[in-house]
This record gives C-alpha cells, structure tokens and sequence, in this order.
C-alpha cells in the first residue's frame, strides 16, 4: 500500500444568527453576512397591495439588523459606521451591472437626482 497524502485541509467553522450561516475566520466571525441578508431580503419587498409582504419582510430586516448590532463586529460601533458597512454590503449585493444602471452620466439628460456628481464619471 502506498503512502497517504494528507492536504493542509482545514475545517471552516461558522455559526447561525437568526438563520444566516456566519462564517468564522482565524477565531472571528463574519457578521456582515448578516447584513448582506438585511439587503437579500429587502430587495425581495413587493410593494403591490395584493401580495403585500411587508410587515414580515419587515420585521425580518429588524431582527437581521439587530442581531449585526449586537454581534462582536456592531457592537459599541457608532451609527455613521454602521450605516458605512450597510451601504457597502449594499454594493456588495447588487451587481455592478444594475448599479450602473441605477445612475445615468449627465450626458443622457437625465434628471438630476439621477445624475453623478461633477467630476464623476
């Protein structure tokens, strides 16, 4: 029998807040999966009347939300931050594609809530 090769497999660790898998990393958790669910979920929000959802969809943002609060990463963290790490978990979860859509160059005519800022572009 030949010998046996062991790789320098190691285990991933992670851990679920409010159903979201958080992975571990070096001993730390990576809480802004939490967040990155927060947006999952809001983007699934239909606002038509007939199918609304938005109290559950809602109160799952809450609970999402809160939980990345109390996590190690949140906190004791000031709000500007909090709201910094939401924003880039935002652009984290929307395709560039979209986004680039989302804002249209000021060449097009767009209107000017619409448009980048001078510079930009």
């Amino acid at each position: 029998m030949g010998k046996m090769k062991f790789s320098k497999y190691q285990a991933k660790l992670s851990r679920i807040v409010e159903g979201v898998c958080v992975p571990i990393f070096d001993g730390l958790g990576y809480y802004d999966e939490l967040l990155r669910e927060a947006v999952r979920v809001a983007l699934r929000v239909d606002t038509n009347p007939e199918r609304d959802d938005w109290d559950d969809l809602y109160d799952r943002i809450k609970r999402l939300m809160a939980a990345y609060i109390a996590s190690p990463e949140g906190e004791g963290v000031d709000t500007c931050t909090l709201m910094a790490r939401l924003a880039a978990c935002v652009a984290d979860v929307i395709p560039m594609t979209i986004r680039q859509e989302l804002v249209t160059p000021p060449s097009t005519g767009a209107t000017p809530q619409a448009q980048l800022p001078d510079g930009v572009g």
